[in-house]
């Protein structure tokens, strides 16, 4: 690395906003009549002209229908960079939300951020939706296009991409704090409950639907993924129910496990009588009668290598295997005919006495449930198990709490702040920023029957969100009215698979593809599996191993040109798996990349973290990350040098990088470089790129 070039390069390029909105055209437009629109140029498509009102509308209008001076001047203009639904029922829905937002912004006196150009919103999107940056080849695809409704169509592709699924698994598993292995909770894996995670949304099964089927499992987790989010605590029943009111009711009711909220007016009994909807529920079997299930199961083991010339002191070497096996399979959820739930002996409230039971009972927001319908219909019901009701009344459409904080959450997803914060408490709705935005997002949810694809595909086409980046802090706890999204650095994932899509062909490809192997074998009778079946299950459980390590390799050449076979190897570097974050160990371990860029140890709920810190300069100057971007195999250096002039070299590293062309200073300045440097100049070029504000922010 040249460190001249590199301190200049970085001394024109670190401080570089990548602001390039086009201009738009408001005016008055007047048709053949003589009758006037006060509306914004959108493109001419066709034999029409499109229009867009300040409530954001968009208006398909002849052009034979308005005046020859408009008529000649629409020809002339440039498409706006501004997203026309492809759908009605999509562009209705957006102008809505952007009608609040405005209101909102007018009574502020703030005005809203300027539209981003095509340049931005391309990577804007694909970092938003599919958690990464766009390739090369989907940057110009995406500029070249014309038609007014090339955002919109960019944002539905993203949204049917795998990097949708993967990238909104990243978010589902910081919520829901899933652990793989997860020790604390007697886990060997928690792949079943990841693999279910991702298909749901892959599948894009309603929300409510999916929230259900955690809630309410039965069995072991290699039988029903969905087990996985009740074992995450198991044998914590409080704890799980502080995190079930956080994440899906937006409601911190944790200190109420020891004593009444003191800010609020949550008391301890209703805990444990929400609480004892799960108090007949069981997250980990007794071990059968008899010996211990490792003790009965090494015997077996041990008789029938006698009985087929085996050595039966091999079994000892197995035995930890073993142990692993029957961790996996006393983890299972069931119902008992008994409610275990009672008051902690140190209860001191009148309502109560220590140690005795508690039956279950709903609550219901008084100022927000004024009906009570999510209460009382659930109530009548006689379903077998409480947890079912339970499940039925906390993802009712008519709950006042379950819509409105995953709205709420989807939007802080989109724009970086909540209406209403934090989202695991949100407290009082006439604190949010804009209550009447908050409300309206919530009644969409249920509208669109918890489709988590439809609902964003809204906020995505909304004006709102495509409009440039705020870029001023936001003092702590003041409000935001959403003049535009805000600016926010990669969060850990974002960087990661950024950072393989420019070294690897395709990093969607390289998957962690077992197909549910490990659930097969690890799934035992630990009262009835003879030592046969046993034998079968380890030798298959050490084959599954080698598979899995079989498919690492450590070159990196290979990757950059991988097919789309199932067998593709997972490529290696420093003995880091490079696939995308969703694929990975959940989290990766101390002092991986993902870590060091903010990814949670998921102990707490949404504990992930985008604050900057000296590790991660470090491993973008001078570590991993530079060494595998400035490979000759990276494929971003690979495309850079293929192209026959230094100018094409340099404006593929620009739009591979950041998603843009260099300005005539940026590309003079570069030139220059490169006419002097010897073949490492690309690389040394993609490396400043990269260590760039511009290419960390998402503008």
């Amino acid at each position: 690395m040249t460190r001249r070039f590199t301190r200049w390069l970085l001394g024109f390029l670190f401080l570089s906003t990548g602001s390039w909105a086009a201009d738009l055209v408001t005016r008055d437009w007047t048709d053949v009549q003589g009758r006037r629109l006060n509306a914004t140029f959108v493109a001419v498509e066709g034999d029409n002209v499109l229009l867009r009102t300040a409530d954001g509308q968009i208006h398909t209008v002849p052009l034979e229908k308005i005046s020859e001076v408009d008529r000649a001047l629409a020809k002339t203009l440039q498409p706006a960079a501004i997203s026309v639904p492809t759908s009605a029922t999509v562009a209705d829905a957006a102008a809505k939300i952007d009608q609040i937002v405005h209101k909102k912004l007018e009574q502020q006196g703030i005005p809203p951020n300027p539209l981003t150009s095509d340049e931005q919103f391309v990577r804007r999107a694909f970092l938003q939706i599919a958690g990464r940056v766009p390739s090369l080849e989907e940057v110009t695809q995406f500029l070249a296009d014309t038609s007014p409704t090339r955002r919109a169509r960019l944002i539905d592709a993203l949204l049917e991409s795998p990097g949708y699924t993967s990238h909104l698994f990243n978010y589902f598993a910081d919520m829901l704090r899933i652990r793989d292995p997860d020790n604390a909770g007697g886990f060997v894996t928690a792949q079943p409950y990841i693999a279910w995670l991702k298909d749901q949304l892959a599948k894009n099964v309603p929300y409510d639907a999916m929230v259900r089927s955690m809630l309410t499992a039965d069995g072991k987790l290699w039988s029903n993924g969905a087990t996985g989010y009740l074992l995450r605590d198991s044998g914590m029943t409080l704890d799980n129910l502080a995190s079930t009111f956080s994440i899906f009711l937006g409601t911190n009711v944790a200190c109420a496990q020891c004593h009444d909220h003191p800010f609020d007016d949550w008391t301890q009994m209703q805990f444990y009588q929400l609480a004892a909807f799960f108090g007949a529920t069981s997250t980990r079997n007794n071990d059968p009668e008899g010996l211990p299930p490792e003790e009965r199961l090494g015997n077996e083991l041990r008789r029938f290598a006698e009985k087929n010339g085996g050595d039966p002191k091999a079994v000892d070497n197995v035995m930890g295997l073993i142990g692993e096996i029957v961790e996996a399979n006393r983890l299972e959820i069931r119902d008992t005919d008994t409610n275990h739930l009672r008051l902690p002996p140190d209860y001191k409230y009148k309502d109560g006495k220590p140690g005795e039971p508690v039956k279950p009972k709903f609550i219901a927001w008084s100022a927000e449930d004024k009906t009570g319908v999510a209460y009382t219909e659930n109530r009548a019901k006689k379903q077998e198990k409480f947890r079912d009701v339970f499940a039925g009344w906390l993802t009712h459409p008519k709950n006042p709490r379950f819509a409105l904080t995953a709205a709420n959450r989807l939007w802080k997803r989109a724009f970086g702040q909540g209406v209403a914060e934090p989202v695991t408490d949100i407290g009082s709705l006439k604190d949010a920023s804009n209550p009447e935005l908050l409300q309206h997002l919530a009644k969409e949810f249920v509208r669109l029957k918890f489709d988590l694809k439809a609902f964003q595909r809204i906020l995505y086409n909304t004006e709102a969100w495509q409009r440039e980046t705020t870029t001023g802090e936001v003092a702590m706890g003041m409000p935001y009215y959403f003049q535009g999204p805000q600016l926010r650095r990669m969060d850990a994932a974002q960087a990661w698979d950024s950072l393989l899509t420019l070294v690897l062909a395709d990093p969607d490809k390289l998957l962690n593809n077992d197909k549910g192997l490990m659930q097969r074998v690890i799934d035992i009778d630990l009262a009835k599996t003879e030592g046969a079946v046993l034998a079968q299950k380890l030798d298959a459980l050490q084959k599954a191993r080698q598979r899995a390590e079989a498919m690492s390799s450590g070159n990196l050449s290979d990757a950059t040109t991988a097919g789309a076979t199932e067998d593709v190897k997972i490529p290696l570097y420093a003995d880091m798996k490079l696939m995308r974050s969703s694929e990975l160990e959940q989290p990766s371990p101390a002092g991986h990349f993902l870590r060091e860029f903010g990814q949670s140890d998921r102990g707490t709920i949404d504990a992930s973290s985008a604050a900057g810190s000296q590790p991660q300069v470090l491993m973008r100057w001078n570590g991993i990350a530079q060494e595998m971007l400035t490979s000759p195999d990276a494929l971003v250096v690979k495309r850079s040098m293929a192209e026959p002039t230094p100018e094409r070299q340099i404006e593929s590293l620009f739009l591979t990088i950041l998603a843009r062309r260099p300005t005539p200073e940026e590309q003079s300045k570069a030139l220059a470089q490169l006419a002097e440097a010897s073949n490492e100049a690309p690389a040394n070029l993609a490396w400043a790129l990269v260590n760039t504000l511009e290419f960390m922010f998402v503008q």
